[in-house]
């Protein structure tokens, strides 16, 4: 049996991300979204998933992005630059860690914060991951099963995708990403198994992360096809692409992931190879 979770990243975001992740649930193959305490659009979100009880929840916790801590700027003096925001990318943050500047115990504090708003929101929530993967890093792996326990969550994403697979994205400064991440994120999941926490073997998306077209979805589709077991692909959809990247420099095709999502040849391809949706929390 194949199993395949497609989580929408970033839900709470913004309304044209919202708008897009629903979108892609109700008329596509979106089985599962992670929700971003911080985001601007959060209450938004939480009253949207109320209205769509067979979308998957989990946290989507955040310490990059550019971003606003939920635990104010003063609290966590380690996290933010000079405007009281998270830095914009992971690099920055890992410079900072590497270079011993970060306080973890002011990261315990910010994500306990974010899992304590996603969960008092009255969602069945399913799982948690990290916004840009952060939450594999070594150091902050025992921070999230910690709040996984705490919270009583028993799954969460691992995001390793096969080291040489580039998904037609011919971008080295990212193929290196990707390969790092995943050694990272390997790590990451024996150490959170043996924590008895569950994770999908098998990720993709993080090579097209942005720029999931209908035809590179197609090619994930077709390794998913041949792998029998726990998979999971992740994307990140939305209705406005004016709008979201004058807003975010991530440089995401934010409609076309959408449009992938709800494409007919790809629903038409999981029903022939009887590939099973399903969220988080209908997986074991």
């Amino acid at each position: 049996m194949i199993r395949l979770i497609v989580n929408a990243d970033d839900f709470g975001l913004h309304q044209a991300v919202n708008e897009g992740i629903i979108k892609g649930h109700k008329e596509g193959i979106i089985t599962s979204t992670s929700l971003l305490a911080n985001g601007d659009s959060f209450d938004e979100a939480v009253a949207m998933a109320k209205e769509n009880p067979r979308l998957g929840i989990g946290v989507h916790t955040a310490l990059v992005g550019g971003l606003k801590p939920l635990s104010g700027a003063d609290k966590v003096p380690s996290l933010v630059d000079e405007h009281g925001r998270f830095f914009t990318s992971y690099p920055q943050f890992i410079k900072k860690a590497v270079s011993g500047d970060i306080n973890f115990e002011e990261v315990y504090q910010e994500l306990d914060l974010q899992f304590e708003k996603v969960v008092s929101s009255g969602l069945a929530i399913t799982h948690a991951d990290g916004h840009q993967h952060l939450h594999v890093l070594p150091q902050i792996t025992p921070i999230m099963t910690s709040l996984l326990k705490k919270y009583g969550i028993k799954k969460m994403r691992i995001p390793a995708e096969d080291r040489f697979f580039r998904n037609g994205i011919n971008q080295w400064g990212r193929f290196a990403g990707k390969v790092g991440l995943a050694e990272v994120a390997d790590k990451a999941y024996t150490f959170s198994s043996r924590m008895g926490i569950w994770s999908p073997r098998y990720f993709w998306g993080m090579m097209s992360g942005g720029q999931l077209t209908e035809e590179r979805l197609m090619e994930i589709f077709h390794r998913v096809a041949g792998t029998r077991g726990s998979h999971e692909i992740m994307t990140h959809p939305g209705n406005n692409d004016r709008v979201l990247n004058a807003l975010f420099p991530w440089d995401y095709h934010w409609e076309s992931e959408l449009a992938a999502m709800c494409a007919e040849p790809v629903k038409e391809f999981i029903k022939f190879h009887q590939i099973q949706l399903l969220n988080y929390g209908e997986c074991e």
